[in-house]
């Protein structure tokens, strides 16, 4: 039991890098191939898809949440993010169920090897700063 619940609650402590990860999956400035980023997205908008009826069903929690908190704070507040909450949960599963073993794939087979070719072409910068050293001329 304790060998299940502690890779839980280090994945349930670290949403944001999950948020973050899944975003760059997409995201075809990240330096990843159309190899990753297509079949991530389909896989996002299948996810949201299928999280609509979910939010027909959760719509008075949601609305409940989303009602207190427009009590509360109402500059910062998205609606949407709050009334289409299982939708937005269901479309970064999506994406990190289909992007990231793709993902780990193209690591291992193109990125890693690619990348270090074309670091070698290119001129060293020189260091500066505290771990910089000195050269005498």
């Amino acid at each position: 039991m304790t060998r299940l619940l502690l890779p839980l609650l280090l994945l349930l402590s670290s949403c944001s890098v999950l948020i973050e990860y899944s975003d760059r999956l997409v995201d075809d400035a990240s330096g990843r191939t159309a190899v990753v980023t297509k079949p991530a997205s389909l896989g996002g908008i299948i996810g949201f898809v299928a999280g609509v009826p979910l939010d027909i069903v959760a719509l008075p929690v949601t609305y409940t949440i989303y009602a207190v908190q427009k009590d509360e704070e109402e500059e910062q507040l998205d609606p949407l993010s709050t009334l289409l909450f299982p939708s937005f949960v269901l479309w970064r599963t999506g994406v990190l169920v289909i992007g990231a073993p793709l993902d780990g794939l193209e690591w291992c087979f193109y990125r890693a090897w690619a990348r270090p070719v074309a670091d070698r072409d290119r001129e060293p910068e020189p260091l500066t700063g505290e771990g910089a050293v000195e050269q005498k001329q």
